[in-house]
């Protein structure tokens, strides 16, 4: 059996190995990268329909602006014509000319208008719909990061409780244990120990561990793995 010395080694380790699992833990919540990603995408694709319906507008502003010229125009031609300013035949011919032309061009413009209007209420639809899908995700994603800043505050409380529990257990453990302890934790990435697994081998690198090593850290002897050099601790075939 382990002496008491390295048990109180060990459960120092323990709470080391907790604080690095809990920060491993808070490094890897995710902030939600999937929904924002499809958000990006949302947010985007909404972006060209509006750009799109804004550029609809403009032409449809453009057709009635030239819409009204020409009826201004035909307007001021037939009190032109019809006020007795022209009488010469052939200028009276140009003008009419002139006034079928342009209500040639307003129909035309007509035709532009209402195939416009044809195009705009299904677009807006469109439109609607995607804006109604970035609503609906960032609530989804809202409500993810939430739950993830739920997790978030559990991780930190639970950080601060194992750190304020670690100075109370190093003092317990002996100095020259727990300066080589804490020399080997800081080679390898804040953990000093290892268990020793029901396989006969290191649980932190894999290594599988001699017999007589074995033996020795059953007896409570101070052993390290020949592989990583962690100190080792006999769990009676916890791990």
């Amino acid at each position: 059996m382990p002496d008491l010395e390295l048990r109180k080694l060990w459960k120092l380790h323990l709470v080391d190995h907790q604080l690095l699992d809990l920060r491993h833990r808070a490094a890897a919540l995710d902030p939600g990268r999937k929904l924002l990603g499809e958000l990006a995408a949302l947010n985007a694709e909404l972006e060209a329909k509006e750009a799109h319906a804004k550029a609809l507008h403009a032409e449809q502003t453009d057709i009635e602006l030239q819409q009204k010229t020409i009826d201004e125009k035909v307007k001021k031609l037939d009190k032109e014509l019809y006020g007795g300013k022209f009488v010469n035949p052939k200028e009276v011919a140009v003008m009419e000319a002139e006034i079928v032309n342009l209500k040639k061009k307003r129909g035309d413009l007509d035709g532009q208008l209402l195939e416009l209007w044809e195009t705009l209420p299904p677009f807006q639809k469109e439109t609607e719909e995607i804006r109604e899908k970035v609503r609906a995700k960032k609530a989804q994603l809202d409500e993810f990061q939430k739950q993830v800043l739920v997790v978030k505050a559990q991780i930190e409380k639970e950080f601060k409780e194992r750190s304020a529990a670690r100075p109370q257990l190093a003092k317990e453990v002996a100095p020259a244990m727990l300066s080589r302890y804490e020399l080997i934790r800081q080679k390898h990435a804040g953990t000093g120990m290892a268990g020793i697994t029901r396989k006969g081998s290191c649980e932190a690198c894999g290594t599988n561990l001699p017999t007589k090593t074995i033996e020795m850290a059953k007896e409570g002897k101070l052993v390290t793995c020949e592989s990583c050099h962690r100190l080792l601790y006999f769990t009676e075939g916890l791990i």
